[in-house]
């Protein structure tokens, strides 16, 4: 189990002499509504413009290392890093607490990160997660493990590159482990200033949001998600036409044959080089974690 609380030292000692007064900040993990309720297809700003429905039955994260600073006090600093293995299906109404600090100078903490880490045996299992589910984790290393599938009346799988090369598949499934670890840094809410307020005498709730539907952009998010939605590449590189696809299949087919510029794609923004199908997975999975909601944290790096 997680620590239930975390008290940081420094805002502890500064507690004692500063006049500005204490309060208290929690942190929660939240899950963005596209992984309880999926993604409809439409033409609406958030739906799946080129007809498919998704809808996922497991989705794993490990996340944690909270930390938070002030750029107007560099020795200022609350940190925890414990990392959580969290199943963002089976969460409490309103998030689940990962981490609390007490004492915590009422002033605004202008810089919070956390992680989305690769999956070792130091992590903790948040309440609710099955036995077999923190295996999983473990054995693969994973940061995010997703199951789900697409849907699609009229659907068809058409091979890469060649439109008129197509059979009907109204319906894709697709089981993903990730070693996607990243860092998340200078996180900001939609509005408004970076970081967040500790109110004095209250309790600052900040919610790192974990979002389900980036590897359905057309392009790599650096801030504002101006994008669609498009899952029809999911279904083309189903390249067996068994109704799955496959890590190994998206490892084996060119990204510029199916993130095609005619479509809206773009393939700029990304930490590492996009090649193949695959990489592009991984490239959205670094950029899942959010910060209230839609708020972004535009600062990544790689973690080992």
């Amino acid at each position: 189990m997680h620590r239930p609380l975390l008290l940081a030292p420094l805002a502890l000692a500064l507690a004692c002499t500063d006049a500005v007064g204490t309060g208290r900040v929690q942190v929660f993990v939240e899950a963005e509504d596209t992984i309880p309720e999926g993604l409809s297809p439409g033409s609406g700003p958030e739906d799946v413009v080129d007809g498919w429905a998704v809808r996922y039955s497991k989705f794993l994260v490990v996340v944690g290392d909270f930390r938070a600073a002030r750029s107007a006090d560099p020795t200022a600093e609350l940190r925890d890093d414990t990392l959580t293995i969290v199943d963002l299906l089976n969460l409490p109404p309103g998030g689940l607490v990962l981490a609390e600090f007490a004492d915590v100078d009422a002033v605004r903490w202008d810089r919070f990160g956390y992680d989305l880490a690769n999956a070792t045996d130091v992590a903790e299992s948040a309440d609710g997660l099955a036995d077999a589910d923190r295996a999983l984790m473990l054995d693969g290393g994973y940061s995010i493990y997703v199951e789900g599938t697409l849907t699609k009346p009229d659907g068809q799988s058409c091979a890469p590159g060649d439109p008129a090369d197509c059979a009907p598949a109204p319906e894709i499934a697709f089981r993903w482990g990730l070693a996607a670890g990243t860092s998340f840094d200078d996180c900001a809410p939609e509005e408004g200033d970076a970081g967040f307020a500790v109110p004095q005498g209250g309790a600052a709730q900040i919610k790192p949001t974990i979002h389900g539907d980036h590897w359905f952009f057309t392009n790599i998010t650096q801030g504002a998600e101006q994008t669609e939605r498009r899952a029809q590449w999911i279904a083309d590189c189903d390249l067996d036409r068994d109704g799955e696809t496959t890590l190994d299949e998206l490892k084996s087919v060119p990204a510029a044959v199916v993130f095609r510029p005619e479509l809206g794609y773009s393939v700029s923004g990304a930490l590492e080089p996009i090649n193949y199908a695959y990489d592009y997975l991984l490239a959205q999975a670094r950029t899942l974690g959010d910060f209230q909601g839609e708020g972004e944290c535009p600062t990544r790096a790689p973690l080992p």
